[in-house]
Parts: structure tokens; C-alpha cells; sequence
């Protein structure tokens, strides 16, 4: 028993550079997803009872892009399974004004996923239709008909 217990402290076993860098890296990613949180809750606190055009939106939403690259618009599609009807409703538009082609899979398997909400899979199915991603709207304009779009709350 004593010969196994001294194995764990013989030298070259364990790193202690390798585990404080392991932890170093840890808690910056720790720090990068809660700053990117909070971005993504910024951005959607603008849409809400702002004075901000679409295009001020747009330069928030390209910002939050170039930051934070493809998990940007992931963190969006993620918040979009919220309580709030008003939250749900700006993530939606959002989406839309981003119209990042990335989001399209994610968005089409919560809008198959039964265990959510209807209102959480019915505002993933608007996003998609808004960003021109249905396959209605895709044989629409394959026709090259105009398509107007109402969403009813």
C-alpha cells in the first residue's frame, strides 16, 4: 500500500507547469464564454424599446462576429430557447437581420426537437423562414413570387 501511495508523488508524475497552465486555460475560456454571454444579452437588450436603426443593430450584431466568431451566432440560436415571449421575439429578428448561413443546421433541430416548447420551436421555424431558409420560401422564390410572411403572437 505505502509503495503505491508514494508513486503519485514521485517527480516527473505529475507536471505542475502542465496543470497550472491547464488551469490558466480553463479559466480563460471560463471568462470568454461569460463575456460572450453577456454580449449576445447586450446585443438583444438593444433590440429591446431601443432608438436604434437596423443598421446600428447590424454594426452590433458584425461586431459581436468579429469578435467572437461562429460561437457568437451559436450563443444566439442557444438563447432563443427562453421564457420570455419579448426576448424570444428579438433573438428572432436578430437572427434575421445576422442571416448567418451557420445557423440554419442548429435552428432546424430545434424546430424538430419535441422536448421544447412550441413557442420555442415556432420561433426557431420563423427565424429560419425570415433568413429565407424554408423550403417554402425557397420554392417561392424559385417562382419568383412575392411571399408575404405574418407572424401571429
Amino acid at each position: 500500500m505505502e509503495k503505491r501511495d508514494a508513486r503519485l508523488f514521485q517527480a516527473g508524475l505529475i507536471d505542475l507547469d502542465d496543470l497550472h497552465s491547464t488551469a490558466s486555460r480553463n479559466i480563460l475560456e471560463l471568462v470568454s464564454r461569460r463575456q460572450l454571454r453577456n454580449c449576445v444579452q447586450e446585443v438583444i437588450q438593444l433590440v429591446d424599446g431601443s432608438t436604434l436603426t437596423t443598421n446600428e443593430i447590424r454594426q452590433h450584431l458584425l461586431q459581436g462576429m468579429a469578435t467572437f466568431g461562429k460561437p457568437f451566432a451559436m450563443q444566439l440560436v442557444r438563447s432563443l430557447n427562453c421564457d420570455d415571449h419579448q426576448e424570444r421575439e428579438a433573438i428572432v429578428w436578430l437572427l434575421t437581420v445576422l442571416d448567418d448561413a451557420d445557423t440554419i443546421p442548429p435552428l432546424t433541430q430545434m424546430t424538430r426537437h419535441k422536448s421544447l416548447s412550441r413557442a420555442v420551436r415556432l420561433s426557431a421555424a420563423l427565424a429560419l423562414a425570415g433568413m429565407g431558409a424554408t423550403r417554402e420560401m425557397q420554392t417561392s422564390t424559385h417562382n419568383h413570387r412575392r411571399v408575404l410572411l405574418y407572424a401571429i403572437s
